[in-house]
């Protein structure tokens, strides 16, 4: 995939998780994904396995942790290809 490519995936995913769109963050999620989210005594910390680990983690999202984005965040990709699942950095 073009650095280009990774960039508009990890945007459209950001502008899904901004619009609590379920369906269109699984549609860009590979099946496998494994979301870690270091921290403890935090509710939303630990290893989110597969679309099943997905759905309930932001199930859970949505019961304990308030978020919003006026616009996603602005998503860089230190100019180097990445494997689309793995976000260099990013910034608002």
């Amino acid at each position: 995939m073009s650095i280009e490519k990774n960039v508009q995936t990890v945007k459209n995913f950001l502008a899904a998780l901004g619009s609590r769109d379920k369906q269109g963050l699984l549609a860009l999620s590979a099946e496998d994904i494994e979301w870690i989210i270091p921290g403890e005594n935090w509710p939303l910390a630990g290893t989110h396995r597969g679309h099943a680990g997905l759905e309930n983690l932001l199930q859970k999202a949505n019961e304990t942790v308030e978020t919003s984005y006026p616009e996603p965040p602005r998503v860089h990709s230190a100019g180097r290809p990445c494997s689309g699942r793995r976000l260099r950095y990013w910034e608002n």
